[in-house]
C-alpha cells in the first residue's frame, strides 16, 4: 500500500509503539522485583546458586516477551485510535489519569535490588531498557507491516 493511502502514519505508531514498550518493561521490572525474580542475580557471579541464576533468566526472558506483546499490542490500539480518534475530552481525561495512577501505584514499589552496586543496577536498567526497546519495536513493526 502506498503511503499516500494510509490511514494511519507509520512513525507515529512506531513512536508510541516504543515509548509504551520501554515504560511497560520498566514497570515489569519493578512487579517482578516486587516478586522477588531479580535481574541482577545474573551479575552477582557465577558461583552463586542455580536457582538464582535460572529465576533472572526466567526474569530477563519474561520481559523480552512483554516487550515484544506490548509493542504489538500498543501498535494495534493506536493504529486504530489513528484511525479512528475519540473526540472525547472526558475519555481522553480517564485515560490520563488512569495511565497517571498506574505509574503512581508501581513508582511507590520500585526500590534498588538489594546487594548490587549502584552502577550494576544503572547498567541493568539500560540493558533492559534497549532490550525493551528493540523487542517493542519489532512487535510493532510486524503490525505495520501487515498493513
Amino acid at each position: 500500500m502506498p503511503h499516500d493511502q494510509q490511514s494511519y502514519p507509520r512513525l507515529f505508531v512506531l513512536g508510541v509503539a516504543l515509548i509504551s514498550g520501554v515504560c511497560l518493561s520498566v514497570a515489569a521490572q519493578v512487579v517482578l522485583a516486587h516478586f522477588g525474580l531479580d535481574l541482577g542475580a545474573v551479575w552477582r557471579g557465577l558461583r552463586g546458586p542455580q536457582t538464582a541464576q535460572l529465576r533472572a533468566a526466567f526474569a530477563w526472558w519474561l520481559i523480552a516477551g512483554i516487550s515484544f506483546v506490548a509493542g504489538s499490542l500498543i501498535a494495534v490500539l493506536s493504529k486504530y485510535l489513528a484511525a479512528h480518534p475519540v473526540h472525547s475530552q472526558t475519555i481522553r481525561w480517564l485515560a490520563g489519569a488512569a495511565a497517571v495512577v498506574a505509574l503512581t501505584l508501581i513508582g511507590h514499589q520500585a526500590a534498588a535490588p538489594p546487594g548490587l552496586p549502584p552502577a550494576a543496577s544503572v547498567g541493568i536498567g539500560l540493558a533492559v531498557m534497549c532490550l525493551a526497546g528493540i523487542l517493542s519495536l519489532l512487535g510493532a513493526y510486524f503490525v505495520v507491516r501487515r498493513g
